[in-house]
């Protein structure tokens, strides 16, 4: 069972309503995956009534409610709780079992993948003057070989700086008809909120990888890929994000088409002209 706990609130509930709470606090991670209307079925009650008794906690409405759940259950477990939690899982316990709970992350982030809303990202990244990608802390890995990736197939791509205020140096270049890719899953860094705050005034193109399900980020963004990496209290595996990105690299290639390849020669060119110098 998880832990969650609302705010300091002086409310009576209703019987429908103590069920529902009952329901949040043996089920939140439950809650993250369910829209209101399934949730209304699954408790037998209506979708107005889950909206009343979220105004009646303090929020704004029922996605402002799973995005506090979120943030709690995320801050109340350190890394090596998180890790501890999953060592001690039986699936954890050989390297077989953790591998295959790598499958079941990317078997989920397949489940709430849009090929046609691939196509369309795709079809951005091609079409933009320059790719920008953010990535902070872990992500940065990730940040690092979608450049590796893209920039081999002719790609002009640069990495945004994560640290504070270095991001406004780079930021400061960056135009209307750039896209920039960032990694954001459980928490958006404030140095990517700013980014895709600053996409207001300038109108660059933003695709943001999550781990979030809320609707709420999609109003912030051009596009949204979802991405499965554990419970919020598990140790957040690397594997379906970066598939997610061989995959996305694979559909920018098959659309890039002769150029990608043309790139990709030309390089191989040059390391056989240096194979002496420099042995591969």
């Amino acid at each position: 069972m998880q832990y969650f706990t609302f705010p300091e609130t002086n409310i009576e509930y209703t019987k429908t309503e103590k069920k529902i709470l009952d329901f949040l606090f043996q089920s939140p991670t439950d809650i993250l995956l369910l829209p209101i209307s399934e949730l209304a079925s699954k408790l037998g009650t209506s979708e107005s009534t889950i909206s009343r008794f979220t105004r009646h906690l303090g929020y704004k409405d029922y996605k402002d409610l799973k995005s506090d759940i979120m943030l709690q259950m995320n801050e109340s477990s350190t890394p090596a709780e998180k890790l501890s939690k999953s060592l001690i899982q039986s699936d954890f316990s050989t390297v077989a079992g953790v591998l295959k709970h790598q499958q079941f992350c990317i078997g989920k982030t397949i489940d709430y993948l849009d090929e046609n809303k691939i196509k369309t990202i795709v079809t951005a990244i091609l079409s933009a003057r320059k790719i920008f990608i953010f990535g902070k802390g872990a992500s940065s890995s990730l940040a690092s070989f979608t450049k590796f990736r893209l920039s081999r197939f002719g790609l002009d791509t640069e990495i945004l700086p994560s640290g504070g205020s270095e991001i406004f140096e780079s930021l400061n270049f960056v135009k209307p008809e750039d896209f920039i890719i960032i990694f954001g899953f459980l928490k958006t860094p404030r140095e990517a909120q700013i980014i895709l705050e600053h996409r207001k005034t300038i109108r660059y193109k933003t695709l943001l990888i999550s781990s979030r399900l809320s609707e709420e980020d999609q109003e912030q963004t051009d596009y949204k890929l979802y991405v499965f990496r554990g419970e919020p209290t598990e140790y957040h595996s690397m594997s379906a994000p970066m598939a997610l990105i061989d995959a996305l690299v694979i559909q920018i290639a098959s659309t890039h088409g002769a150029l990608a390849t043309e790139s990709l020669n030309s390089l191989h060119q040059l390391k056989e002209h240096y194979r002496k110098e420099l042995p591969r």
